[in-house]
């Protein structure tokens, strides 16, 4: 096992802190998700795509949308080796913090990865251009402008570069479930 597969709070300070050579250079590559035991009811659509970055290891990021609230996503900076979520941005979310008591409800908030306190440290970020409140009408097409936007403010916080090759890919509508209806069924 390399060393940069094993996430410690050195390897976390030396990638949040810009000295990796972090670019995203690929679109997204969108996935349906449905629901557990329920195969047709898709609960959000999610995408990866790769960190290029001087370390030995691979790093992601992701990007899930709730279906139910497309106003309402998330963006995680994963280290995959160790399945550690080293940065996570959550745009107008819900999050009890329990040792401040703090609440964020409908709030953006962000959770920072250490050894110590895994992703427990929260705090409201002000260096993401979005409306802070809900947006009932939303859309996965209206929102779409927002979405790229805020990527490259998310990737730019981690230090990180978006490459020129980079190109945003909107998440596609979720397909509708195959009916067999009209089938005949066979013993």
């Amino acid at each position: 096992m390399g060393p940069d597969n094993v996430m410690i709070d050195a390897l976390a300070d030396k990638i949040l802190g810009g000295k990796v050579g972090g670019a995203i250079h690929l679109p997204f590559q969108w996935k349906q998700k449905n629901a557990p035991r329920r195969l047709a009811a898709p609960i959000h659509v999610e995408a990866n795509t790769p960190v290029r970055t001087d370390l030995s290891c691979r790093l992601d990021l992701r990007f899930r949308i709730g279906l139910d609230k497309p106003w309402e996503y998330s963006l995680m900076l994963l280290h995959p080796g160790s399945g550690t979520i080293l940065r996570r941005l959550d745009v107008r979310g819900t999050h009890l913090d329990r040792e401040t008591g703090e609440h964020f409800i409908n709030r953006t908030h962000k959770h920072k990865w250490s050894e110590q306190r895994s992703n427990r440290d929260v705090y409201a970020p002000d260096d993401i251009r979005h409306a802070p409140d809900p947006i009932p009408e939303a859309t996965l097409t209206s929102m779409d402008e927002e979405y790229d936007r805020v990527v490259r403010d998310f990737v730019q916080e981690c230090r990180m570069n978006v490459a020129t090759s980079y190109v945003w890919v909107p998440p596609a509508p979720p397909i509708p479930p195959s009916t067999l209806e009209g089938f005949e069924e066979y013993p």
